[in-house]
């Protein structure tokens, strides 16, 4: 009786620190996807000294840490991060020139970027992939973005003009060099990144 009753005193110890750890684990992962997308938000906000777009859209760095939330913590929190950013985004800063500008040019656009969390663990942990992600996002944003333009804004093509191209040339204007601005950024970014993994493998060892 009493080996029975050790064995399921630490059966029970062992189910409570696991439980215990899952917890905390999630804990530290809302809490890194917290910080990831207010600091977003501060990239954000802090390249507003750069001209606004006519029908929105302006060059900075802000998805970047939208790309670090996928490429840590995968798809569904690079979603979640994504979409909740692209909320803030436009109730603090956003304009709706049409009812569906809501998701294609916030929720959708910014939570697409999750989408790039399936290459930490399909391909390789490198900081080629890592740069390729951060194309990657940006590539679909621009998809959604065009297709917005061709959907929402056809009017503001000028006459004459396919509004594919407008729109294409229109939203190229300023993410292509915003895509070249945060993948010479996350070079330095994918780095800390992997020292961050380091220190956390010799807590826990």
């Amino acid at each position: 009786m009493n080996i029975d009753f050790k064995f399921y005193l630490s059966l029970i110890k062992g189910k409570y620190f696991n439980l215990k750890e899952r917890f905390m684990s999630r804990t530290r992962v809302l809490v890194e996807v917290a910080i990831l997308v207010a600091m977003a938000f501060v990239l954000e906000f802090t390249f507003s000294f750069l001209p606004k777009m006519p029908q929105g859209g302006r060059i900075g760095i802000s998805m970047l840490p939208l790309v670090v939330i996928a490429w840590r913590h995968g798809v569904v929190q690079g979603w979640i991060g994504g979409i909740v950013f692209g909320l803030l985004n436009l109730m603090l800063d956003g304009v709706l020139y049409h009812w569906g500008s809501f998701f294609l040019d916030y929720t959708i656009a910014f939570g697409l970027v999750g989408m790039t969390g399936f290459f930490r663990p399909l391909i390789k942990d490198h900081v080629v992939v890592f740069t390729f992600s951060i194309i990657t996002a940006y590539v679909l944003r621009f998809i959604s973005s065009v297709l917005s333009g061709v959907l929402l804004f056809s009017e503001y093509a000028p006459e004459g003009e396919s509004v594919w191209i407008y729109s294409i040339v229109y939203n190229a204007t300023y993410l292509l060099p915003a895509l070249i601005l945060t993948a010479i950024v996350g070079v330095p970014t994918y780095f800390a990144i992997k020292s961050i993994d380091r220190d956390d493998v010799k807590e826990i060892y």
